[in-house]
């Protein structure tokens, strides 16, 4: 039996070539310059979508900080137009008292009697707003904290004047309506000036009356005299922490 098995294959053994195909050998180690380029173009993309969003985040937080910038400055600024109002109430009131003895020094009059030269107010003067804390809030810092007192100052200083005047404008007016009524009072007008004759009776009330109310416009004249450049130099001060803060939307302001 087994003689007919090798004389078949021996018989087939002439007739079949056997081929051998070569495997290739497996692969030890990983293809770095394929991962290296991908890791770098993964970082590229990456890199590149980071800066679009940064440069976009950024310019919309610029924006965000110049609108802020303009809200604060406009704030700052209707802050000034406030003191500015504040200084002409002291500025109007010491135009009325000036006008008042330079239209007497024109006509060549003296008098030792203050409430004699300077009348009643000839207008109404208005108090304008107090500035509040969004106008002036810039000016809490170490450098210039001191500014928001002086402007608490000129604010005070103005009210307290121009409620002096409405006084002295009130009992002023109240002397001249009580002159009237007495019985005998003469009044002779020279230039802006009365010279006034009271009956002996009333002179000693007159006096009186007189005496408060040169008390009264002396005190005004004394305060003016620091008033007012202490509100000029303050809203200047004020000008140039604003511009500084918030230029370039705060103007710098020459004020005088």
């Amino acid at each position: 039996m087994f003689d007919g098995i090798f004389a078949w294959l021996s018989e087939i053994d002439g007739k079949l070539s056997v081929f051998v195909v070569p495997l290739n050998p497996p692969q030890t180690g990983l293809d770095w310059s394929t991962i290296f380029s991908g890791v770098v173009g993964g970082l590229a993309t990456l890199f590149a979508a980071f800066s679009v969003f940064w440069l976009g985040n950024r310019s919309e937080q610029k924006k965000r900080e110049d609108e802020d910038l303009k809200a604060a400055a406009a704030n700052a600024l209707s802050g000034y137009f406030k003191l500015a109002k504040w200084c002409n109430l002291i500025a109007n009131i010491n135009l009325q008292i000036n006008k008042s003895y330079q239209a007497a020094n024109e006509h060549g009059l003296s008098s030792s009697e203050a409430f004699a030269i300077v009348g009643p107010s000839a207008g109404v003067f208005t108090e304008p707003e107090l500035l509040n804390a969004s106008e002036f809030s810039f000016l809490l810092t170490k450098e210039n904290f001191e500014i928001v007192t002086d402007v608490g100052l000129v604010e005070d200083r103005a009210i307290n004047l121009h409620r002096l005047f409405q006084q002295y404008s009130a009992l002023h007016i109240e002397l001249q309506l009580w002159l009237d009524a007495i019985p005998g009072f003469n009044r002779k007008l020279d230039g802006p000036i009365a010279k006034d004759q009271i009956p002996d009776d009333y002179q000693d009330r007159f006096d009186y009356r007189a005496a408060q109310l040169n008390q009264i416009i002396g005190g005004i004249v004394e305060a003016l005299e620091e008033d007012m450049p202490f509100s000029t130099k303050t809203t200047q001060k004020f000008i140039l922490a604003a511009h500084e803060r918030y230029k370039p939307y705060f103007p710098k302001i020459d004020f005088g």
